[in-house]
C-alpha cells in the first residue's frame, strides 16, 4: 500500500483578507496572461516576496529553448544553463553553482 500524502490544511483568513488575496491573484493573472492555481500563485509570490526582502537575489535569465534557460547570477555575474522540466514553474529558486548565492529566476513573465 502506498503511503498517504499529507492532507492540505485550510489557511484561516478573514473575509477581507481573502478578498484582498483574490484581487492580487486576479491582477497577477491579468498582467501575465495566465491563470494559476492557488498553490502556483502563492509559491510564485512567496519567492518574489523573499527576493524583495533580501533572502534571495533576483537573477536574470534568457530562455534558450523550451527545456533550458541561461541564468546570469546577480552576485558573481557568471552565466550558467538551467534545465527546465516540462512542468517547471515560472518562478524558480536555484543556487548559483559558482558562488552558491540563492537566486530566484523568472523563466517567463511570472
Amino acid at each position: 500500500m502506498a503511503p498517504q500524502e499529507k492532507r492540505q490544511q485550510p489557511i484561516p483568513l478573514t473575509v477581507e483578507k481573502r478578498a484582498l488575496l483574490e484581487q492580487y491573484k486576479s491582477q497577477y493573472e491579468e498582467k501575465n496572461g495566465k491563470t494559476k492555481d492557488w498553490g502556483d500563485f502563492l509559491g510564485a509570490i512567496a519567492l518574489l516576496g523573499l527576493t524583495v526582502a533580501g533572502v534571495y537575489a533576483l537573477a536574470h535569465s534568457n530562455r534558450q529553448t523550451p527545456q533550458s534557460t541561461n541564468v546570469i547570477c546577480s552576485q558573481c555575474n557568471q552565466t550558467f544553463i538551467m534545465a527546465l522540466p516540462a512542468n517547471a514553474q515560472n518562478v524558480i529558486a536555484v543556487r548559483c553553482p559558482y558562488c552558491q548565492t540563492d537566486l530566484v529566476v523568472q523563466t517567463e513573465n511570472a
